[in-house]
């Protein structure tokens, strides 16, 4: 086991991040430093209609530079559950709410240097009750059906590992009795 001899915070911007560098001896007795960059925890919401598609966010991510598919969610407010920051996050980027909602995976992306807990919840039972109210993170929201979800990872088109995650744990609750629906992709209007 890697013993942790020491931290010091070499940058922090409250609440996105904290970046430490650990003085830490590994399991074969090497002394080293090495950086851990924290993070918020995180909650998302793959939200499935009854025809077998997923409501995603089709959207540019300027870090990577990239435009792709993703699901709703974001950082949970501190002492917020996971549940009610997924549900609000739902809400704030695509108008929609869930009647079910079913958390499926807890995870951590990438954890040899970051620390972010993920929350990856299912939604069932959807309805636009508002348009989006957070400008910053709307997209265009598609309706992506589950049966495009191998080619979606195949080509890097879907963003994020809860969004794959949530995805790929979406898949058995419609191949279970038998192939997927035949649906197809449908633009979302928002309401006014």
């Amino acid at each position: 086991m890697t013993e942790v001899l020491g931290e010091r915070i070499v940058y922090a911007a409250p609440p996105w991040l904290r970046v430490g560098l650990h003085d830490i001896v590994t399991p074969d007795g090497v002394a080293r430093t090495h950086h851990a960059v924290r993070l918020n925890p995180v909650a998302c919401v793959i939200v499935l209609d009854n025809c077998g598609r997923a409501l995603l966010l089709n959207r540019h991510r300027w870090i990577v530079d990239r435009v792709g598919l993703e699901a709703p969610g974001g950082i949970i407010e501190p002492g917020e559950a996971p549940e009610t920051g997924a549900r609000r996050e739902l809400l704030e980027e695509t108008g929609f709410e869930v009647e079910q909602l079913e958390l499926v995976a807890v995870l951590e992306p990438m954890p040899g240097l970051v620390e972010t807990p993920h929350h990856i919840y299912l939604g069932r039972k959807p309805r636009q009750v508002a348009p989006p109210s957070d400008a910053e993170e709307a997209a265009d929201l598609v309706w992506v059906p589950l049966a495009e979800t191998r080619e979606l990872l195949g080509t890097g088109q879907l963003l994020g590992t809860a969004t794959a995650v949530g995805m790929l744990a979406a898949l058995p609750l419609f191949v279970a009795g038998g192939p997927l629906p035949d649906a197809v992709r449908e633009q979302v209007v928002p309401v006014t």
